[in-house]
């Protein structure tokens, strides 16, 4: 008896839509390949046809490393998806992202930025310029360099915090002759604690407990949740299929997040006090102005300003603790600078650390090679098209820069792979071999009206922690348990995991 064909089994209405469906689907293909508007720029066929490679580089976490190979293969302007360029020059930070007389806005692409959990639009996710504009004119009071110097006190506590647990944590593992630290962990509640701190009112009180608040453990959830969100937007027929396949626990973590956030920001809110806080400001300034921001705006640019302050923060600290362990004659440098800076601990405050050469000149570098955002700031061509670093984009054309190749491009940095915190020294004291580095093709606080309104706060905790923690321990990578910046995960964010160091008092 002969095997009965697979195909008889399937009713004839379905293999004639399978067919209608392949065709149409090969038709498409061959369209976007060859006939769209954006065929004349390179790239591969395969992305220029679907979403899909796309999307599965960018959930795998590998989309960095398949930028790099893609811009090495086709060029510094490459076609990365159906309606996508994606731009590696350093001219793309100004064209794309700053104010052009004559030129309109590149907006925000609403694929990426939408605020989560249905909550109103916010100071990051808004694509309106004009709601934009109030927002930042409502904030910047409490991030100018007045609030900063009134809230000094309150992030010398915290970085004082740090030092004090891990002295406390010395003192209790010397014994064993080798006492080690998950930097991670640290890092995170730092930064934690002050982002609690300034936009809610009170710390998580991580490094009290020396612990993780139910709140910081559902922040990468949130992230992840945004992301996939997103990823799905770029599928409008399928979207709400793929959007039942995000496991409900991402989902139900995020809404706790967001539910959470806006129970204590509404409670920051209603309190009676002019503690030195990013709320404080803000309401003085809402009662002069005649443009408000709703109690849904509040909470939504409160809640973003939460999860984003924190978190990049505690990723570039991450990196430069990583740098440090593994360069140490660099870390000797930063160490000897200090001690002709400083004569005693006390003497390292947030005053003190502006203009310290060498730190900075650490900080920029380790900016450049951790940076926390790698996966681009997608915006939005607008109608008419427009001229980007020399390129013709028609209106409605996805466009970002791509941070991670641009930071690492031999163009713009001599050994660009390097660690070398002298390049950003001043010119008097720069080594010859990097006099020509074009340093502002790294801007990892982004430029023009959308950039970071909060980069001169986190300038500030960085310098702060990470002069303290020098200035006390000698840190040192550990064999058994190896850390490689460039091998981890990278969505639209740094996927981190723990970094393990070995701590060696200084005055030991």
């Amino acid at each position: 008896m002969s095997p009965i064909p697979i195909l008889s089994l399937v009713p004839r209405y379905v293999l004639m839509f399978l067919g209608v469906l392949l065709v149409f689907s090969c038709g498409v293909a061959i369209k976007r390949i060859w006939f769209h508007p954006l065929s004349r720029y390179p790239g591969p066929k395969l992305w220029a046809a679907s979403r899909i490679p796309y999307v599965v580089s960018l959930l795998r976490g590998t989309l960095n490393d398949d930028m790099l190979k893609l811009h090495g293969k086709y060029g510094d302007v490459i076609r990365l998806a159906p309606n996508e360029i994606s731009f590696a020059v350093e001219e793309a930070w100004r064209d794309i992202y700053m104010h052009r007389p004559g030129h309109k806005e590149a907006k925000k692409d609403s694929i990426w930025y939408i605020a989560p959990n249905d909550m109103p639009q916010n100071i990051v996710t808004t694509t309106d310029i004009n709601v934009r504009a109030r927002m930042r004119r409502l904030l910047a009071p409490s991030f100018n360099d007045q609030a900063l110097k009134t809230q000094a006190p309150m992030l010398e506590s915290y970085a004082n915090i740090l030092i004090e647990r891990l002295q406390t944590m010395y003192d209790s593992q010397k014994a064993s002759g080798n006492v080690t630290v998950n930097i991670l962990d640290w890092v995170n509640f730092y930064s934690m604690d002050i982002i609690g701190d300034l936009a809610m009112g009170e710390s998580f009180h991580c490094l009290d407990e020396s612990s993780y608040h139910p709140w910081v453990r559902t922040l990468f959830n949130f992230f992840k949740g945004m992301i996939i969100v997103a990823a799905a937007r770029f599928f409008p027929a399928a979207e709400l299929l793929l959007q039942q396949l995000i496991p409900r626990s991402i989902l139900k973590k995020q809404r706790e997040h967001t539910e959470f956030t806006n129970t204590k920001i509404l409670q920051r809110l209603e309190l009676k006090t002019d503690r030195p806080d990013f709320v404080t400001p803000f309401l003085k300034e809402m009662e002069k102005s005649a443009d408000k921001m709703s109690l849904g705006e509040i909470q939504s640019t409160f809640a973003i300003i939460l999860v984003a302050g924190s978190e990049t923060t505690a990723t570039t600290l991450l990196g430069i603790f990583y740098k440090l362990a593994s360069h140490p004659e660099k870390q000797q440098r930063l160490y000897e600078e200090s001690r002709k800076r400083y004569t005693s601990y006390n003497d390292i405050t947030f005053e003190s650390t502006k203009n310290f050469d060498y730190l900075e000149a650490v900080i920029n570098e380790s900016l450049r090679l951790c940076y926390a955002i790698p996966g681009g700031l997608p915006r939005v061509a607008p109608e008419g098209g427009d001229t980007y670093a020399g390129h013709y984009i028609p209106g409605g054309t996805s466009i970002s820069i791509r941070p991670y190749i641009v930071f690492h491009s031999e163009r713009y940095f001599k050994r660009g792979w390097d660690f070398v915190p002298e390049r950003w020294l001043p010119l008097g004291q720069r080594p010859k071999e990097y006099a020509n580095d074009y340093l502002s093709a790294s801007q990892p606080f982004n430029v023009g009206p959308t950039g970071c309104i909060g980069k001169p706060l986190a300038w500030a905790e960085m310098r702060l922690l990470v002069a303290k923690v020098i200035w006390c321990f000698n840190i040192s990578m550990i064999e058994d348990k190896p850390f490689n910046w460039d091998s981890l995960k990278m969505m639209m964010l740094v996927e981190k995991v723990p970094l393990w160091l070995k701590l060696q008092r200084r005055d030991e």
